[in-house]
């Protein structure tokens, strides 16, 4: 029973350590990526935790992961590897399914090759 007790104790102690370590990191690093308020630029709702959850109509709404963390974002242009898709309810950016593509215009077709690879034609 004292084994079971002291286990628990340790688990809990570890995962308040691990979470106030994830939280100052995350600070830290949300004021080196963005300089003025930030993470909700473009939003139409937003959270400090989570970032946006709905963009303004014609920006893309791109989920940025950062560990364990992820945000989103509200970008003009989708990064490297991804493609706008435009839908109704909410553009947003999709991961280009092209193994080796730098960046694309859609999920099958491929603008860019990374380093070292070619385009076929």
């Amino acid at each position: 029973m004292q084994f079971r007790l002291f286990s628990f104790a340790l688990i809990i102690l570890n995962c308040m350590d691990y979470s106030h370590c994830q939280g100052n990191r995350w600070r830290r690093s949300k004021r080196a990526s963005y300089v003025s308020n930030p993470i909700c630029k473009g939003c139409l709702s937003c959270s400090k935790d989570n970032g946006c959850s709905r963009c303004q109509q014609k920006l893309f709404f791109f989920l940025r992961r950062e560990g364990m963390r992820q945000y989103g974002e509200c970008l003009h242009s989708c990064p490297s590897g991804y493609y706008g898709h435009r839908a109704p309810d909410m553009n947003r950016c999709a991961r280009c399914r092209i193994e080796n593509c730098d960046s694309c215009f859609s999920k099958d077709f491929c603008t860019k090759c990374k380093v070292g690879f070619y385009l076929h034609r």
